[in-house]
């Protein structure tokens, strides 16, 4: 009788290896898709199904870009490094892939958590990434130890790759922030608020925003996309719904939206509110000096502006004025002065456009 014991089963380079290629064929997806959402403003994606299956609103959150790379390079970048550990079979694979499961949870998180969308394909790169963990996880003793060419193949080709993508890729995402200027008609309506779009406007959306809300900054972009998409008949002006408490006497309070005011009185108030909500997002107050540089505005006068009270007194009555119209959540959305639920404002404006 035979005691010896079967070889145990090799490490199934074929399927890792094809799980890899999966992902990095799908982050390439994302990243056409990436382009496009910034670029092409009428774009649709074949997987933004409603406000809550929306790779658009993913793309543009503020996460979609990481250390000045788009998350999708990132990606393929990464897959690319699994790619070649998963064929060579080498015990890098478990680290690497672990590391690839925790970001894919942890963006999950993000999406659920402050976008309120999820991205379908985004899903299908964590899914990858996960699987490809727990196989290399499972099949840990059957890789090889890492080799000098393991490393130079899954770190330092990368790692050239990512300092060309930083250097060379045009930054196209700075389209939907407006810091060097705007193109689109705009101006202030006579009640002094800031308007963009058309001229004489078909429909109007009166949009209630805070700087610090990160729905709040997806929903903004989602209502530029749709401005690029209709210039001539859509119109939005911009209203004021700061969440901390925001009262004449309590100047601690609504800073960014005296950012706002004052960047405005310096004929720059679309490309502050574009500045505020890419760094603001989260924050309490914004730094002045940051805006100033980046957007070009004077900083003094900018600083003077925002400690003015008179400037808080502006931001109060905003505030104010939102509450009276029975505005209650951020972002909110007015339309021939009655509320409209941001659920049904998609087919209100498809419906008159």
């Amino acid at each position: 009788m035979d005691d010896a014991k079967a070889p145990p089963p090799p490490f199934p380079r074929t399927v890792a290896t094809g799980l890899a290629f999966l992902g990095l064929l799908v982050s390439g997806v994302l990243q056409v898709l990436h382009v496009r959402t910034y670029l092409v403003p009428d774009s649709a994606s074949i997987c933004s199904v409603d406000a809550t299956f929306d790779c658009n609103a993913v793309t543009l959150s503020r996460f979609s870009v990481f250390l000045g790379v788009p998350l999708p390079a990132w990606g393929a970048l990464g897959f690319y490094a699994l790619l070649l550990l998963s064929w060579r079979g080498s015990r890098l694979l478990v680290p690497f892939s672990g590391f690839a499961a925790l970001a894919s949870l942890a963006l999950l998180a993000e999406e659920l958590l402050h976008v309120g969308a999820i991205c379908m394909f985004c899903e299908a790169v964590h899914v990858i990434a996960i699987a490809l963990f727990v196989l290399a996880w499972i099949f840990r003793a059957r890789l090889a130890p890492p080799t000098r060419n393991d490393w130079i193949g899954a770190v330092a080709v990368p790692a050239v790759l990512w300092i060309g993508v930083r250097l060379f890729t045009p930054i196209y995402w700075s389209s939907i922030m407006w810091t060097r200027g705007v193109e689109l008609p705009h101006g202030v309506d006579d009640e002094g608020h800031p308007w963009i779009g058309a001229e004489t406007p078909v429909v109007t959306v009166h949009e209630f925003t805070d700087y610090a809300c990160p729905h709040c900054r997806v929903g903004t972009a989602r209502m530029l996309r749709k401005v690029g998409k209709h210039p001539s008949k859509l119109r939005v002006v911009r209203r004021q719904q700061p969440r901390l408490r925001c009262t004449a006497n309590a100047m601690g309070g609504c800073q960014m939206v005296r950012v706002a005011i004052c960047g405005g009185e310096q004929g720059k108030f679309w490309e502050t509110d574009s500045w505020l909500f890419a760094n603001g997002s989260g924050a309490q107050a914004a730094d002045v000096d940051a805006a100033a540089n980046d957007i070009g505005l004077d900083a003094a006068a900018l600083r003077t502006c925002v400690d003015d009270p008179a400037t808080q007194a502006r931001a109060a009555a905003f505030a104010k004025e939102a509450r009276e119209r029975g505005v209650k959540g951020t972002p909110g959305y007015v339309v021939d002065d009655e509320v409209v639920d941001v659920k049904e404002l998609g087919a209100l404006l498809d419906a008159r456009l």
